[in-house]
């Protein structure tokens, strides 16, 4: 280029500026497995350059270092830092402009984007193939991965969401860089470590008087750290309540490092323990679908996924056992990929890198020559024979407190919940869902009380607003805790006007309206206290022993159809018996009327006994009045009169089988009729009247009178005749006729 400083350079800069617009003076950096990489180059360019920093910013850039053999080591990045220094005069007159730009990847670009997000029903890799669109991902992943049901990314940048993720399921990352690009690698076993861009064995010569060797690794040292002995995990559903679900696993017996074995299980390190709680583990399955179906083989998967987990968490552990540290001239050492030592003796063998830190000077800013150029880099690595397992550093996030949310379903649906009562909801800060079925997993309602088949349940509807805490701060758990009125959904009771009135008012479904409803109200303004109990269509009350009830004063009951009381005594254990009712009114009136229909008290078995104790009885039937007793019958009055008065009609006692009596044991008997005739008759058998002291008949001045000195007939004219034959017989009998005697007869006899 026009006043190029230093000819045919070893380090070179490619940007959206051309690859001879900058000369690089200066390259540093690092780069790790599981860590964003960052390089810092100062550049020079001729003072005269228009350095535009909005064509740099955002665009790729490629650092390319010359190495032995006339290969080329990249470094591939995006500009995301650019800083203009000052300017400086240098041979021949030319004056330049230091510039310093920072190079990182594409996943970097994940730090700068937060949201909140939920991801339902897919595996770790479908999450960050998603997550990592346009960062040109490459997975080389291992194994299979389950579905987590409930995933929720919360107030977190993509990155940290997606590296949380990875340290999760034991995904690491590393870049792979070309001349103009640069690749993410997704891994997780040993065979996602490509061997290292360059020369694979590398040899070990140590540096002599301050001289470094060139591509060769002069400085090496390994070190072991005492290590937890074992990882132990707990964790919890409440779809199987009495499992720890716990599941354990213990370091590696020993690692071969070159040609040395490392034993891991050292130092008593069998009780150094790692115990966690929960394990993240159970959260992730549900024996529930999407759409309220049972699934029971997805909640069995916990226990081969906790297996899985805490052998991750131990793997991790491992992975800080054995450490190798070095420093060399070779730049194709790179992180995540292997290379082979060489000539180190008992350190020879397979290493992983997992940090290098790179610096590489092409001299000063007014000195040229490529003479003065420099690099080295300090790296650290593992054994190839331990895989690697990234730490779980990221921090998950922390809901503090409670917020809020709306339950949703699907159209048409006013309730939809599963079999545990829970509900889906749609979260305020969730952009991305649709206010139906599929905005959230099923969230658990909490209730006052919760046993086996009984306790306190008020499910959530459709529209409501609900206070959701979550446990342990977990976005992943959530847990309705309560609901709270909005401006659609306003109280029942207009306020602050009826500040004194509570209780619980439901809502008839599907389709109820304003007027259909259950409610239990309380009033509780002073002198104006008031129970008030509705029941939009039936009203059941079910007492097992004694029901008690007290009023003060007066009471009424309305029923405008039928009325049915039942008596029974059903014992648990015995089959149906007797029963008692009893209806005591200390003081006052009791009145029972029925303006229209039917009364029919039935008693199956038992008696029945009516007593006034003090006052009146009044029967009052403006109708007939039918009274069937298929056994006895007796009426006692045990002092004062009984009276049957027939106003109009007819009085008919009428015996079908059997007998007829009226007795009084002490006073008189009288049988009066004012107008009309008195019959006695007996169609089959006799009739006879008996008295101790007499009997009289009598009509007007005629009378027959019998009593125990004899019989007596009297009447202004007597007459006795026989239709055949009339005898008067007697020892002694008078005849007298005090005016005349008449005796007359076809032939009379007196002898």
């Amino acid at each position: 280029m026009p006043g190029n400083i230093r000819p045919d350079p070893i380090l070179r800069i490619t940007t959206p500026l051309g690859a001879e617009t900058f000369e690089v003076a200066a390259f540093k950096g690092t780069e790790g497995v599981s860590r964003l990489f960052e390089f810092t180059v100062d550049l020079l360019a001729p003072h005269t350059t228009a350095v535009a920093f909005d064509r740099l910013l955002g665009q790729p850039a490629t650092v390319s270092m010359l190495m032995p053999g006339k290969k080329h080591r990249y470094w591939n990045g995006i500009i995301n830092r650019v800083t203009q220094g000052g300017t400086a005069a240098v041979e021949n007159d030319v004056s330049v402009t230091g510039y310093r730009v920072s190079l990182v990847p594409k996943l970097w670009l994940l730090t700068r984007r937060r949201q909140s997000r939920i991801f339902q029903h897919l595996s770790v890799p479908d999450i960050l193939q998603q997550v990592l669109g346009g960062t040109d991902a490459a997975p080389q992943l291992q194994g299979a991965f389950e579905k987590r049901d409930f995933c929720v990314q919360y107030r977190e940048t993509d990155f940290e969401f997606a590296s949380r993720l990875m340290e999760e399921e034991g995904i690491y990352y590393f870049f792979k860089h070309a001349d103009g690009q640069h690749s993410l690698v997704l891994g997780n076993a040993p065979t996602a470590h490509a061997a290292v861009p360059g020369a694979t064995t590398i040899k070990y010569l140590a540096s002599e008087g301050g001289i470094r060797p060139e591509d060769r690794i002069y400085l090496w040292d390994k070190e072991q750290a005492l290590t937890a002995g074992k990882a132990t995990l707990w964790d919890h559903t409440f779809e199987l309540p009495h499992k720890h679900l716990e599941a354990e696993a213990k370091v590696v017996d020993s690692v071969q490092v070159g040609s040395v074995s490392h034993k891991l299980a050292v130092g008593n390190n069998s009780t150094l323990e790692l115990y966690d709680y929960p394990g993240g583990y159970a959260k992730r399955f549900d024996g529930v679908a999407s759409g309220g179906s049972v699934q029971a083989s997805e909640i069995q998967k916990i226990f081969q996924d906790n297996k899985r987990t805490v052998d991750l968490r131990i793997g991790a552990e491992e992975a800080l056992a054995l450490r190798s540290h070095g420093a060399s001239t070779a730049p194709q050492i790179a992180s995540g990929h292997k290379f082979t030592l060489d000539d180190q003796g008992d350190g020879d063998g397979e290493y992983v890198v997992l940090e290098v830190e790179h610096e590489a000077t092409s001299g000063s800013l007014v000195t040229a020559g490529s003479g003065d150029f420099l690099y080295k880099n300090r790296f650290a690595c593992i054994p190839a024979a331990l895989p690697y397992r990234p730490p779980q550093a990221t921090p998950r996030p922390h809901v503090s407190g409670c917020q809020t949310a709306v339950v949703v379903g699907p159209a048409g649906e006013e309730i939809f919940v599963d079999k545990y009562g829970r509900v889906k909801v749609q979260f305020h800060w969730d952009r991305a869902g649709k206010n139906d079925a599929n905005s959230s997993g099923w969230v658990r309602v909490a209730t006052t009380w919760a046993g086996r088949n009984w306790g306190a349940i008020h499910l959530p509807r459709i529209g409501q607003e609900v206070v959701v805490d979550f446990l342990e701060g977990d976005p992943d758990r959530p847990i309705i805790v309560g609901s709270v009125y909005n401006a659609d959904n306003m109280p029942p009771y207009t306020l602050p006007d009826n500040k004194t009135q509570s209780g619980i008012k439901s809502r008839s479904t599907m389709q109820g309206g304003t007027a259909n409803f259950n409610e239990l109200r309380f009033e509780d303004k002073k002198g104006s206290e008031h129970v008030y109990l509705h029941a939009e269509k039936d009203l059941q009350v079910m007492v097992e022993n004694d029901e008690t009830r007290t009023v003060g004063r007066d009471r009424t009951t309305l029923i405008t159809r039928h009325c049915t009381t039942d008596l029974k005594n059903q014992p648990k254990d015995k089959p149906l018996d007797t029963g008692h009712q009893t209806l005591t009114i200390h003081k006052g009136n009791q009145t029972e009327t029925l303006k229209e229909g039917n009364q029919t008290i039935t008693l199956e078995k038992g008696n029945q006994a009516i007593t006034l104790k003090d006052g009146n009885r009044t029967l009052d039937v403006k109708g007939t009045e039918t009274t069937t007793i298929q056994k006895d019958r007796k009426v006692t009055v045990t002092e004062g009169n009984q009276t049957i008065v027939v106003q109009k009609g007819n009085q008919k006692v009428q015996v079908q089988m059997g007998n007829d009596e009226t007795k009084v044991d002490m006073g008189n008997y009288t049988i009066s009729v004012s107008m009309g005739n008195i019959a006695i008759k007996a169609a089959l058998g006799k009739i006879t009247i008996e008295a101790l002291q007499g009997i009289e008949l009598k009509v007007g001045a005629s009378s027959v009178k019998l009593d125990q000195t004899g019989v007596q007939v009297k009447g202004i004219m007597t007459k006795v005749e026989g239709m055949a034959m009339a005898t008067v017989k007697s020892p002694m009998t008078q005849v007298n006729g005090d005016g005349m005697l008449v005796a007359k007869g076809g032939i009379t006899m007196i002898n």
